[in-house]
């Protein structure tokens, strides 16, 4: 009996780590970062600081399996990433996408009427795509 108590409390141990595991903890906090640092930020908010904005571009990485490159351009110059550019149609389809999870999470996760609905992250990329660019369909 012992023994079946101590499975079933592990067994209960395993299944959150790995429900909390697919979270997403992006909290969007107050920033020093002045607006105009940031080009072309059409989605996130313009007001993100330098280590939130490299978080959350690391979650989408993650999630997705991609670098960076996947959704921005190369800098003109031929050195690095030009991050403003909007040249590569995959920047675009992703910011629909996180528009698309914000307004499911909004509509349906927002039980507390959360005065910041854009940080609830039930839905989260990494819950279709599982580390692969292009969901399973």
């Amino acid at each position: 009996m012992k023994l079946k108590n101590t499975c079933i409390v592990l067994g209960f141990f395993g299944l959150m780590i790995s429900l909390l595991s697919f979270t997403n903890t992006t909290v969007v906090t107050e920033s020093t970062v002045d607006p105009t640092e940031w080009k072309n930020l059409t989605v996130l908010p313009k007001d993100i600081s330098k280590e939130e904005l490299k978080k959350v571009m690391k979650e989408y990485s993650a999630a997705l399996g991609v670098k960076c490159s996947y959704c921005h351009a190369p800098a003109a110059e031929g050195d690095g990433l030009d991050f403003a550019s909007d040249a590569k149609k995959e920047k675009e389809f992703a910011r629909h996408m996180i528009v698309m999870t914000r307004k499911i999470n909004v509509e349906n996760f927002n039980w507390n009427n959360d005065p910041n609905p854009e940080n609830i992250n039930t839905v989260t990329c990494n819950m279709c795509h599982k580390g692969k660019a292009s969901p399973k369909k």
